[in-house]
């Protein structure tokens, strides 16, 4: 029995090693090897197994991001998978030690150091760094740790609003911001020159759509020809729209900065000349926007003898996957969702099915509004409240743009700011929402919703869509349900007749759990 707990005493205690590095833009992981030879090192002095080493290249432990939870709520959030692995790998029992190298290499963020904290008291585990500034023995330690964290946590702060406020300078100055290269242009000494071969293709493509091509003819002819995109990808409409609008052609510098939840501002807060030659002239890059725009309205809005093409299903655009949310495509005879991305969804539905049970769903409610019109009818929504409400939204979203302005300038403190922000916010989407209410959902198409079921026959399918849309803002479409068979196999001895019924019965079925109607209040 002394022989088997002697043993027992001699077992090494399994460790966790962690290594992160917040900035690798080479890809080479030399720091995150270095403190993982140094982890390692420390574990062998102490008579440790390193049992897993959890790395995070390239990954900051400071910034977040704003997440939506499987509850449904949205939180800001570091994110860090290899630091929550490496918490649920001690947490359930697979280590005793966790090494970093320092405490700030671990944890930069009050949140991930409590969630830590917490995962140490429930699982037992020893916390350690090389450096020694890592440690959550005692009630001082912990203490320690959470001073230590809250500057690191200000530290990288302070260094984001000064990154902020240099990119802005650089916006003032019209130089290059760095990063990767336009379509068209080389960096040169940290500047940009016009580049001899992808230069001439950018003036040929805009030319092009000036003299009518459309981008589809463009895209198949230098994808055929061998031409890349930055990244080293064939073209798309999207990057071709994209090189197309981007202002730095036409030599304007554009700054949109990094709002303080990760994301980039949607619109330029400043353009000014840019430091760098232009490949087009201004006209001419504002010529072609224009014509993208309107190509673009054409295709959303057909207007009699504007060329654009006719509409031919008057649901398309309504009917979307449930899954992605993208609008599916009529394809021969199906509904189609038709992801750009390789392994993207490929949901389908019969369109005949779809299309009648859409049908029937729309008339039916329209002959509702036709029994009952007075509970339909639009009130409040004269010109003059449309006009006050609209100048309240520009007032407020000038508000917005001018408190951004004072944060990344040093005005005022991220509290202030988060907290004007969201009221000031809070205020323009109450405002929206009241201005969409008194507006006409499709201003100008003069359709009477007492008399659509009536007079549905015989209209086109770009009215019927328009009608539509008057009532239904979208058509969902779900996955087949895991229950039911696919395919009807036709039974022994049963007549044609009998498996119709039987096999329209089943579609019917499947169907009505398939789809579902997202009606407007």
């Amino acid at each position: 029995m002394g022989h088997e707990q002697q043993e027992q005493a001699t077992v090494p205690l399994r460790a966790v090693v962690y290594v992160r590095i917040s900035d690798d833009p080479e890809g080479t992981e030399r720091g995150v090897d270095r403190q993982e030879a140094d982890c390692r090192a420390y574990a062998e002095a102490h008579g440790w197994e390193v049992a897993e080493v959890f790395r995070e290249n390239d990954t900051s432990a400071f910034k977040q991001r704003t997440i939506t939870l499987p509850s449904g709520e949205r939180v800001r959030r570091v994110i860090r998978p290899q630091f929550r692995a490496m918490l649920k790998h001690l947490s359930d029992g697979q280590a005793q030690v966790m090494i970093a190298y320092d405490l700030d290499r671990a944890v930069r963020d009050p949140r991930d150091l409590e969630d830590l904290i917490d995962a140490k008291v429930l699982g037992g585990f020893t916390v350690r760094s090389v450096t020694g500034s890592l440690r959550l023995d005692t009630d001082s330690d912990v203490a320690m740790a959470r001073v230590l964290v809250a500057m690191a946590n200000k530290s990288s702060a302070d260094t984001a609003r000064r990154v902020a406020r240099a990119a802005k300078q650089q916006a003032i100055e019209g130089a290059w911001h760095g990063g990767r290269v336009p379509f068209g242009y080389r960096a040169e000494a940290g500047a940009l020159v016009i580049d001899p071969v992808t230069g001439p293709l950018v003036v040929e493509m805009y030319q092009r759509v000036l003299a009518g091509d459309s981008l589809y003819r463009i895209r198949k002819d230098w994808n055929a020809r061998g031409i890349l995109t930055t990244h080293g990808c064939a073209w798309s409409d999207r990057t071709l729209k994209m090189v197309l609008y981007n202002p730095s052609n036409k030599g304007v510098r554009e700054y949109r900065p990094v709002m303080p939840d990760g994301s980039r501002a949607k619109t330029s807060k400043m353009q000014v000349k840019a430091a760098w030659p232009a490949i087009v002239d201004e006209d001419t890059w504002q010529q072609v926007s224009d014509v993208l725009d309107a190509r673009k309205k054409a295709r959303n809005f057909h207007q009699p003898g504007s060329g654009a093409a006719v509409r031919m299903y008057p649901f398309s655009g309504l009917i979307r996957c449930s899954l992605c949310g993208t609008a599916m495509i009529h394809r021969g005879g199906v509904y189609q969702c038709l992801q750009p991305t390789p392994g993207g969804c490929t949901r389908s539905i019969r369109s005949a099915e779809i299309e009648r049970l859409v049908e029937e769903a729309v008339l039916a409610t329209f002959e509702q509004i036709t029994l009952h019109p007075t509970k339909h009818r639009t009130s409040g929504s004269d010109l003059a409240a449309r006009v006050g409400l609209a100048a309240t939204l520009d007032a407020d979203r000038e508000r917005l743009a001018r408190l951004d302005d004072d944060y990344y300038d040093g005005l005022i403190d991220k509290a202030m700011w988060v907290r004007q922000r969201a009221r000031i916010a809070e205020r323009i989407e109450a405002t929206r929402r009241e201005h969409t209410a008194t507006t006409p959902e499709h201003a100008g198409l003069s359709i009477d919703v007492t008399t659509v079921a009536a007079e549905w026959e015989g209209r086109t399918p770009m009215w019927q869509y328009q009608a539509a849309s008057l009532i239904l803002q979208a058509v969902l479409v779900h996955a087949h349900p895991a229950d039911m068979m696919t395919a009807v196999p036709k039974r022994r001895n049963e007549s044609t007749e009998e498996f119709h019924v039987r096999r329209d019965a089943h579609r019917a079925a499947v169907l009505a759990r398939r789809v579902e109607f997202v009606w407007r209040a």
